[in-house]
């Protein structure tokens, strides 16, 4: 019975059958067409959404990482269903040369996450650097640009032959290094290497490769095998010729790479594209094939391409050979030669801050941001812990400094300023507002003229303190800074002159006589030294009889000093105190400053006060600025040792910044007791300078046994040695001493507790207000600070 009776039999009509046949044809044209639509919408999005990864090597790099890296990136493989229906999207790593520059970046297509890809890259490459951009065409093009390029394919007869070459020859970028460089800058050669997760069809090809051929013979010949014995219809296995060793090579090959499970296809292209004439751009591109040739093996083969430009720039993709992570590692990978000038290092990578850290709220100063944007900062509770800042100039460090100076003020915290180059001072006042400092603000400046009102004045032996404390510091002040020139003996003198003067302010209470009081304020102050040591007759007038017996003694065994002898004692006190006080504006601010322009500093601490010092060395010189630094840190220092009579809950916060600390902490107490003691009173310090050879061994060792808020910008590779112990494990020497421009290296405190390192971005000045004369002339109206009279 023919098939057209069974149909009659059946009674199906045959127009019928007919119809379902078209409509079965036309759902798979429908299905064929919408699949081919899908596929292109796919590279469309791909191509339309791509991103470039700039990859900067680590000083350190491993082999072996990069094979870490292509199997974690397995992870953009689609499923069986989507990669039939919408397509596979592929990576392509490149190696792009401009010029003598190198640049190691991954292209990303649009619908895969960047994040997917950098976490993989960093697993393999810890310390690495990034940075995201959207995709350019990687070859510039117009009518006076040559581009010459060409694809490299397996070759014919290449099996057995290994697909890469051998992991264990070490670098083999070298040759692609020395091709790719060029004198001329805007020469740009590219290598892409297109990798794709393998499709599950070219798996079962290489399946099929690796199993051989069929050692039982055909179904047909077993067959017949059995209806006729004794004949012999198929060869056995045991007849057939050996394979060559070149097919079993390749076998063992293929067999080995499927064990892996981590399966790729790989294309591998390179272009030329230069303005100096196509014969250039040829000479180039065969240069740039040799180079990548050393990196693949002698399995392939170079193919000139014309229209290379148009592939290179569209990110085109294709089937691309099967290979294992393991040979893709080789030809796509970090250069781990330690020099290659070519190629830009990664600086210090960028570590992410624990959630424990504040970002920011009332109370807080905000430092900077992470790398993920969240903002760092540092409680007022936590900043009486002092912080240290550290960096090279041009750093960051005193952007930082003005943004916590800021932030203070802002906050109503009473702030403190010592600023040895003048400019902190200067882009402090550009940024405040007259409204919010009006008698809040005393100004310490050379520069600025005293006009009819006085300037602040800052005794070293101030009303309200203990005397002893300010002698022994200011004697202790002028042996640190003179200590080349200063004994015992000139010790010795200048501690009893200023006892002696503290005698004759206290005597001068009772005295009626204005001549009498006149006489005795000639002799009193800090101006008033050489004339109290030198002009024997006014001297003698008040000393003779003094009730204090030890001061007595004193001016007797001093009187009785041939001038032989009494010249060179005094002559080192005299020599060092004329050389400071010849300045009018020192005489005015610590030499005799009238009582009523001397700062009430425990009135500025305890009522949110701004105190800016401005001390330019170049203006006053070194010794006068750092005489005068440093009384004003030992006044700050005595004040707040006042507040130990009252309950700490009373005591209000402040800070004292001291930009080049190495300058003014001078006081003869020990600095680690200094800020032990501080925090209890609520004193916070920030403590600034530029590298640890500014600081002696006991400072230095204070600063970091006690100051346990860190923040280092770029530091020396000698500094970053010492320095790294605070910042481990998450940040290394290396590290430190790589960190970009107003980046740094952060150990905080929070909740008392010291939390792990991190990096951070420090934020820019805020804009100018640009009223500095007017907060400056503010300040002038109220020289000593009188908070009660600006309410």
């Amino acid at each position: 019975m023919n098939p057209g009776e069974l149909l009659a039999d059946l009674e199906v009509p045959v127009g019928l059958v007919a119809s379902v046949a078209v409509l079965a044809v036309a759902a798979f044209l429908a299905l064929a067409v919408s699949r081919a639509a899908a596929h292109r919408a796919s590279a469309t999005e791909w191509r339309g959404g791509g991103r470039y990864i700039m990859v900067e090597a680590p000083p350190d790099v491993d082999p072996k990482s990069a094979v870490r890296a292509w199997n974690h990136l397995l992870a953009i493989k689609h499923g069986r269903l989507r990669r039939w229906w919408s397509g596979q999207p592929a990576l392509i790593w490149e190696y792009q040369f401009t010029g003598s520059r190198l640049a190691v970046r991954v292209w990303v297509p649009g619908g895969v996450a960047t994040s997917l890809v950098t976490h993989a890259l960093d697993a393999a490459w810890p310390g690495a650097a990034y940075t995201v951009t959207d995709a350019e065409p990687p070859l510039p093009e117009g009518d006076r640009i040559a581009v010459e390029g060409g694809v490299f394919w397996p070759a014919r007869k290449a099996a057995g032959l290994p697909l890469v070459a051998d992991e264990g020859a070490g670098e083999v970028l070298r040759g692609l290094v020395a091709a790719g460089v060029s004198t001329r800058p805007a020469d740009v050669a590219l290598v892409q290497v297109v990798a794709r997760p393998a499709s599950s069809r070219a798996v079962r090809h290489a399946a099929k490769v690796a199993a051989g051929p069929k050692t039982g013979g055909s179904l047909i010949g077993q067959l017949l095998d059995l209806i006729t014995p004794g004949a012999v219809h198929h060869r056995p296995a045991q007849h057939r010729p050996a394979e060559p060793v070149w097919v079993s090579a390749h076998r063992k090959a293929v067999v080995e790479r499927l064990a892996t499970g981590a399966l790729w296809q790989m294309q591998v292209r390179y272009a030329v594209a230069t303005a100096a004439g196509k014969a250039a751009a040829i000479a180039r591109a065969r240069d740039l094939a040799a180079g990548t040739a050393a990196i693949l093996g002698g399995a392939w083969r170079r193919k000139r391409a014309g229209r290379i430009a148009t592939a290179v720039n569209a990110w085109q993709t294709g089937t691309g050979v099967l290979v294992s992570a393991a040979e893709l590692a080789v030809a796509a990978h970090v250069p781990a030669d330690e020099v290659m000038p070519a190629l830009a290092r990664a600086g210090a990578r960028p570590v992410a801050p624990v959630a424990a850290l504040l970002g920011g709220g009332r109370g807080v100063k905000t430092l900077g941001q992470a790398s993920g944007g969240q903002r760092i900062g540092l409680a007022a509770a936590d900043g009486r812990q002092h912080t240290h800042i550290i960096g090279s100039t041009g750093s960051g460090k005193s952007t930082l400094l003005l943004n916590m100076l800021l932030a203070d003020i802002r906050d109503r915290r009473a702030v403190v300023l010592l600023d040895p180059k003048g400019d902190l001072v200067n882009d402090l006042l550009d940024r405040l507002d007259p409204a919010e400092t009006a008698g809040r603000l005393v100004l310490i400046d050379p520069d600025r003229t005293s006009g009819t009102s006085p300037r602040p004045g800052l005794p070293p032996l101030a009303a309200g303190i203990d005397p002893e404390v300010s002698i022994d510091h200011l004697v202790g002040i002028c042996h640190r800074l003179w200590e080349r020139h200063w004994g015992p003996r000139a010790n010795d003198i200048l501690q009893q002159s200023l006892r002696t003067q503290v005698y004759l302010r206290t005597l001068a209470v009772e005295v009626t006589d204005p001549k009498d009081a006149a006489d005795m304020a000639e002799l009193t102050g800090l101006g008033a030294l050489p004339t109290l040591l030198t002009n024997r007759h006014l001297r003698q007038r008040w000393t003779a009889h003094m009730h204090d017996k030890e001061l007595a003694e004193f001016w007797t065994w001093f009187d009785s000093l041939p001038p032989s002898t009494s010249a060179p004692a005094v002559g080192p006190v005299l020599a060092r105190l004329r050389s400071v006080l010849g300045r009018a504006f020192v005489r005015e601010t610590i030499g005799a400053p009238p009582p009523a322009a001397c700062i009430d500093l425990a009135a500025a601490l305890d009522n949110s006060g701004i105190v800016l010092a401005r001390l330019p060395k170049g203006t006053l010189g070194e010794d006068t600025a750092r005489l005068v630094g440093s009384i004003l840190f030992a006044r700050v220092w005595q004040t707040v040792l006042a507040r130990q009579g009252i309950p700490e809950s009373q005591r209000k916060d402040c800070v004292m910044y001291v930009d080049e600390c190495q300058n003014f902490m001078n006081l003869p107490d020990t600095v680690g007791d200094v800020l032990a003691e501080a925090r209890a009173l609520r004193l916070g310090t920030v403590l600034a300078h530029q590298h640890l050879g500014q600081l002696d061994r006991d400072l230095e060792a204070a600063i970091a046994a006690n100051c346990r808020n860190k923040v280092f910008f770029t530091v020396s590779p000698q500094d970053a040695r010492r320095l790294a112990d605070h910042t481990a494990p998450n940040l290394t020497e290396h590290d430190l001493a790589h960190l970009g421009g107003y980046t740094a290296a952060a150990r905080l405190v929070s909740g008392g507790i010291e939390q792990p390192a991190c990096t951070l971005t420090a934020f820019p000045a805020p804009e100018a207000v640009g009223r500095a004369e007017s907060v400056a002339a503010q300040a002038a109206r109220y020289p000593a600070f009188r908070f009660e009279a600006a309410r």
